[in-house]
């Protein structure tokens, strides 16, 4: 059960697109399930062989209610539902096609972060009164992306379970990137246009750093994403009143080969986030071998653990100071950097690895077992 099967579900569509052709070619049958947005048709190739049921949603959209869902989810009798996501009649549905006897296994993907669960409070209080916090109590398994969020679990009042497994990334080749002689340099932000990512923080702190110093000379900081609420606009307007119009550059949205071809010609890539499960964009950015700038709540400490970044507090001080050390790094130091994080995205966040992994958890919940031991969070 999916809130969106296409892009529009950012991280969550890119990971599941990754893993589900995986599990369905150990032998598992799989059907996934969600409403119809605008881009579920030309997304929908993106899932190979995997087949996806969507219907169309009721007005608001946002919530994705359908008469239809429910009984397309128990015409296919399946013998376990995994739910990604909150807050949208997908929860519902998953709750009631289970009907307290299929197992139950819920991925919240980072929306029960506590700065999260501040964005609609009165909404996500309502929700959760009618059928969320029932969802979430009923689940036989609690997916968290990180030990991070198994706390944030916890802090919600949740017992259950907890299984932790990250979000994978796809394979790329990646190759040190040499610019010709004479082009600047370009630190890439790549995602949802939306408050939650600290792009204001990020401008902010650019332009105290272009005033400070003359670390941002040769670079540019190229945004590139869907506006999601009108937000572009907000951050355009900011740019503008700062000076730094010629530095900063938005790209619209990206996709495909688009994408990689942004993430191949970056020298570095940015994400200073207000809340994340385990954001995919970083992972991808590894898979292409460059460095990244994050903030903590991106829940990838594994980034300054293997020298595969750098990592920040989500305020325009730690981004400047971030700034200042990944703009001045030596193109040599930068590949090494980018070198790390190509064999964290080969290894610890291989697709292969983590569809494995969600395998051996399907396996425990329908054979009544333990979770496996590597894969168990014991707080």
């Amino acid at each position: 059960m999916m809130a969106s099967a296409s892009r529009r579900n950012g991280g969550v569509f890119y990971a599941l697109r990754s893993l589900l052709p995986r599990i369905r070619a150990a032998g598992v049958e799989l059907r996934v399930f969600a409403p119809v947005d605008p881009s579920t048709e030309s997304d929908r190739a993106e899932w190979g062989a995997v087949a996806v049921e969507t219907v169309p949603p009721w007005p608001p959209a946002a919530f994705g209610y359908s008469p239809q869902l429910l009984p397309r989810v128990v015409a296919f009798k399946p013998s376990l539902i995994h739910s990604h996501g909150l807050w949208t009649y997908a929860s519902a549905v998953a709750l009631r096609a289970s009907g307290g006897i299929l197992p139950l296994i819920v991925s919240p993907q980072g929306m029960l972060d506590p700065w999260a669960l501040r964005l609609s409070r009165p909404k996500k209080r309502l929700v959760g009164f009618l059928f969320q916090n029932r969802h979430l109590s009923k689940a036989a398994v609690m997916h968290a992306l990180t030990t991070a969020e198994a706390r944030d679990f916890r802090c919600y009042g949740l017992r259950n379970p907890i299984a932790v497994i990250p979000n994978p990334v796809e394979p790329v080749e990646a190759r040190p990137f040499h610019r010709p002689t004479g082009e600047g340099r370009r630190m890439l932000y790549l995602g949802r246009i939306h408050p939650k990512k600290g792009l204001d923080l990020l401008i902010d702190a650019w332009a105290r750093l272009r005033a400070r110093s003359e670390a941002t000379e040769g670079w540019r900081l190229e945004i590139a994403g869907w506006d999601d609420g009108g937000h572009r606009v907000a951050l355009e307007d900011h740019v503008r009143r700062l000076g730094i119009g010629d530095q900063v550059t938005f790209l619209g949205p990206v996709f495909g080969a688009q994408k990689g071809a942004l993430l191949a010609a970056c020298d570095a890539f940015v994400l200073t986030s207000h809340s994340e499960g385990l954001p995919v964009a970083v992972l991808e950015a590894w898979a292409h071998r460059k460095p990244v700038l994050i903030s903590r709540p991106c829940n990838l400490p594994e980034a300054k653990e293997f020298g595969a970044g750098v990592v920040v507090d989500p305020n325009p001080a730690g981004i400047e100071a971030g700034l200042m050390q990944m703009l001045t790094l030596a193109p040599e130091a930068m590949d090494a950097m980018g070198g790390a994080g190509l064999r964290l995205a080969n290894t610890r966040f291989s697709s292969d690895r983590i569809a494995g992994d969600y395998l051996r958890v399907y396996q425990a919940v329908l054979e009544r077992k333990p979770l496996p031991e590597d894969l168990r969070y014991d707080g």
